[in-house]
């Protein structure tokens, strides 16, 4: 027999906040102005509440989650619904197609490292910039309004998880180069997204496909009627599908999905970015967009309907500050021998939600996965700070090409086993019940 929403105290809400700025804030990939606003982009949030604990997931549409902007909205939430600021996560959905998290007040957390180098490349700062002084505050207020109407409004609720495969809108966009034995390649030069033949599935012999992470995992809380209050939808790819056909404000692929899945499921959904670092779609452009919100939000609605009701558990929440070793350029730019970086992780019965910093790539997520004393495990990448930037398994920076440049990836070459080890004690601390 399922156990309903009364067998358990577990307790639930979402809501959301439009927080598109106005199209006048510059594009971090031009350097000028947006040309306008293809679709909103929002703040999403979910708060948890169990037995007087108390969690929120906080998920922003736009290219990161930085330290300053973490601190702060996790102060100003933290106050209003009396949680630790530790209990609340912040995820961005790395989408190209909006502004950066802006970088707020005089200690940014990163040494003496401000905005990342590509954020600032091909222009000054925008912090006095008057349309950007203004989103700065919007994007405060409007997760915090968010925040406070979830929390008002949390009701009984079940939890249920399905999966499906959704490898067919993703690569790995780093193959790995063959040694030796080599000839000659038929691979044209520049054969990718934009040549003419390009096709994903197809590599010459001189390479071999990089790891892929095919899962799509759906997670949804239900009411006592078996409706969805929200459901999560987790898998690790790029938002950059309508990146970089327009330079207007979009949500790209995940924005899309989720307003769809919000037509299709009722509720207020949320897709929460992975370890994406090294896996673009599968292919891009507008076609590309509206081919994935409309498989995605089929296939989610597939694992939804034909998903497990997990067992209640209580809900559990604990971090870690991982100092990561830096690379000569990663301590020369923040100034700090090594950067203090947050791991952390929600659980709820066997369910795990653990986080990462920067832009981790996807054999990070896969390694915690694999040994998580959680059957049901999801990493979660660009979360609670930048890190180190990109961040792979150690080797990783044999292979070249941009994810390890010096500007790049400010970690040694083991500082992602730093993350994955740090993750898999947390998670081990965390005592399971099953």
């Amino acid at each position: 027999m399922n156990q309903t929403a009364d067998s358990n105290s577990l307790k639930v809400a979402a809501a959301k906040r439009d927080i598109t700025p106005d199209a006048e804030v510059f594009n971090w990939v031009t350097g000028k102005p947006y040309t306008g606003v293809l679709d909103p982009i929002f703040a999403r949030v979910l708060v948890l509440s169990d037995e007087g604990q108390k969690a929120v997931i906080v998920h922003w549409e736009i290219v990161d989650a930085g330290e300053s902007a973490t601190a702060k909205i996790r102060e100003k939430i933290a106050a209003a619904l009396n949680i630790p600021e530790d209990h609340i996560v912040v995820n961005a959905a790395h989408n190209h197609s909006a502004p950066w998290a802006p970088v707020y007040g005089e200690d940014n957390h990163r040494g003496k490292e401000l905005d990342p180098w590509w954020a600032t490349r091909y222009m000054p700062r925008q912090n006095e910039e008057k349309h950007y002084k203004k989103w700065m505050q919007t994007l405060m207020d409007e997760t915090l309004a968010a925040a406070i109407e979830a929390n008002g409004k949390l009701s009984a609720a079940t939890i249920h998880i399905g999966r499906y495969d959704a490898s067919q809108y993703m690569r790995n966009r780093r193959p790995r180069p063959v040694k030796w034995g080599i000839e000659s390649s038929d691979l044209p030069s520049g054969f990718n997204y934009k040549h003419q033949d390009w096709d994903p599935n197809v590599l010459s012999g001189d390479r071999t496909f990089g790891p892929l992470d095919r899962t799509l995992t759906v997670i949804s809380f239900r009411n006592e009627e078996g409706e969805n209050i929200s459901s999560i939808f987790h898998m690790s790819c790029h938002a950059v599908s309508i990146y970089p056909f327009t330079d207007d404000i979009s949500g790209d692929w995940s924005g899309s999905v989720t307003a769809k899945l919000n037509e299709e499921l009722g509720g207020e959904n949320m897709f929460l970015q992975g370890t994406a670092g090294d896996i673009n779609p599968w292919k891009r452009g507008p076609e590309a967009v509206q081919e994935m919100a409309t498989g995605l939000t089929e296939n989610i609605s597939k694992a939804y309907a034909y998903s497990a009701q997990l067992k209640p558990g209580p809900l559990q929440v604990n971090h870690k500050i991982v100092g990561l070793p830096l690379t000569d350029y990663g301590k020369e730019k923040t100034g700090l021998d090594i950067l203090p970086s947050e791991v952390q992780a929600i659980t709820i019965g066997s369910l795990a939600i653990v986080t990462l910093p920067g832009e981790p790539m996807t054999g990070l997520g896969m390694a915690i996965r694999e040994v998580s004393p959680f059957p049901h495990t999801i990493v979660l990448g660009y979360s609670n700070g930048n890190g180190g930037h990109y961040c792979g398994m150690p080797g990783e920076k044999e292979y070249g090409g941009y994810e390890i440049g010096e500007k790049t990836s400010l970690g040694s070459d083991n500082a992602g086993l730093f993350l994955v080890r740090s993750a898999i004690e947390l998670l081990n601390e965390i005592p399971t019940k099953k």
